[in-house]
C-alpha cells in the first residue's frame, strides 16, 4: 500500500525547490490504530512519505536501503497540522550508485523531522 492518496494527499510541487506541500487525511485507518483519540503520523510513515516523494522527483523506482539519521522532533497530529511540507535538502549519487539524501518534514516554524536516507535503484 502507498501511503500517498491514503494518509496523505499531494497538494503542489516545485521541482526546482525538490519540495512537496502535502496534505494530511486524518481519516486513514493508520491514525484510528495509532492513536484513536489523539492520532499521530508515525515514523516509519515519514520515512516512507519520503521514499514515495523521492521516487515522484526522480522518476525512478527506488528501494531504502539505509536509514542513516532520522530525528523526529515534534509529533504530527493531523488534527493539529493538516498540512506540511517535505523538501529534499540534498540528493547526490555515490560511487557505488546509492542516492544519499537529506530530507526535512515542517510546517511554518515546526521542523517535525529530519532524515538522512541512502537508496539504490530497483
Amino acid at each position: 500500500m502507498t501511503l500517498n492518496d491514503n494518509l496523505y494527499k499531494i497538494i503542489s510541487s516545485d521541482t526546482s525547490e525538490r519540495s512537496f506541500r502535502l496534505e494530511l487525511i486524518p481519516d486513514c485507518t493508520i491514525y484510528k490504530a495509532h492513536f484513536p483519540s489523539k492520532p499521530v503520523t508515525p515514523g516509519v510513515c515519514v520515512i516512507q512519505i519520503a521514499s514515495e516523494l523521492l521516487s515522484l522527483l526522480m522518476n525512478k523506482e527506488l528501494a531504502l536501503t539505509t536509514v542513516s539519521n532520522a530525528k523526529f522532533l515534534s509529533v504530527i497530529n493531523p488534527l493539529e497540522t493538516k498540512n506540511i511540507t517535505c523538501t529534499f535538502r540534498k540528493i547526490s549519487e555515490g560511487s557505488d550508485n546509492s542516492i544519499n539524501v537529506s530530507a526535512t518534514i515542517t510546517e511554518k516554524d515546526t521542523v517535525f523531522s529530519k532524515l538522512s536516507l541512502i537508496y539504490r535503484h530497483k
